[in-house]
């Protein structure tokens, strides 16, 4: 049924704040319908309290503003037990903890005079747990001609001895760690010359193999 507005009762009133007790053969659920209490809108004022006589429930509702009547708490129910609703909310974090190692692989400086039937001797020095490198020399393009070779390393070096390629500039040796290849240094350009040999001739000129004559 509608809203009777005989049934609704001031209990207290005082400074602007008025307690009001409305009894009706409605179900609770009806009256909080939006517009229920629109008839006494002349009456309630936000921040009333209504106590509630439905026909299934005792409860406390208050006013909000337009005579809108919140959910408010239910302290009698004569249809349904009483229920009390809560909600939670699981927080769930990590943190993780985390150290620098700092892993390098430093080359030694490079022997002069390499020829092309000769060796070229690479050593490195490591730093980290680094347990194989590998060696290889590249020509002036990047193309690998001579490995890669892997050495063990051992109290922080490594060393390989590798064929020296065909007589050329612009090669560079390099090294890299085996599970980790960024972790590499590469050496600066050196060349590789052909061998020496001296030939005897007469009246005591020295050529080359090339026939080139060498002044005494």
């Amino acid at each position: 049924m509608p809203f009777d507005n005989a049934g609704l009762t001031p209990l207290v009133a005082s400074s602007g704040f008025t307690l009001w007790y409305y009894r009706t053969t409605d179900t609770r659920a009806a009256a909080l319908v939006a517009g229920y209490f629109a008839p006494a809108s002349n009456r309630l004022a936000a921040g009333d309290l209504i106590i509630l006589q439905a026909s299934d429930a005792m409860s406390f509702q208050p006013v909000r503003a337009g005579t809108l009547v919140a959910a408010g708490l239910v302290i009698d129910t004569a249809a349904t037990p009483f229920r009390v609703n809560r909600t939670c909310a699981q927080r769930f974090s990590m943190r993780q903890v985390v150290s620098a190692v700092a892993m390098t692989v430093l080359l030694a400086p490079l022997a002069g005079g390499i020829t092309a039937n000769g060796v070229v001797q690479a050593q490195a020095a490591v730093a980290g747990p680094v347990a194989q490198v590998q060696f290889s020399i590249r020509d002036a393009g990047g193309v690998t001609v001579r490995g890669p070779l892997t050495a063990a390393v051992t109290a922080g070096t490594a060393s390989a001895t590798l064929p020296a390629p065909i007589a050329g500039t612009g090669y560079r040796l390099r090294v890299e760690a085996t599970d980790m290849p960024e972790i590499a240094d590469t050496s600066a350009p050196f060349a590789v010359t052909l061998p020496y040999a001296l030939l005897l001739q007469d009246d005591s000129t020295l050529l080359t193999e090339d026939s080139a004559r060498l002044l005494v």
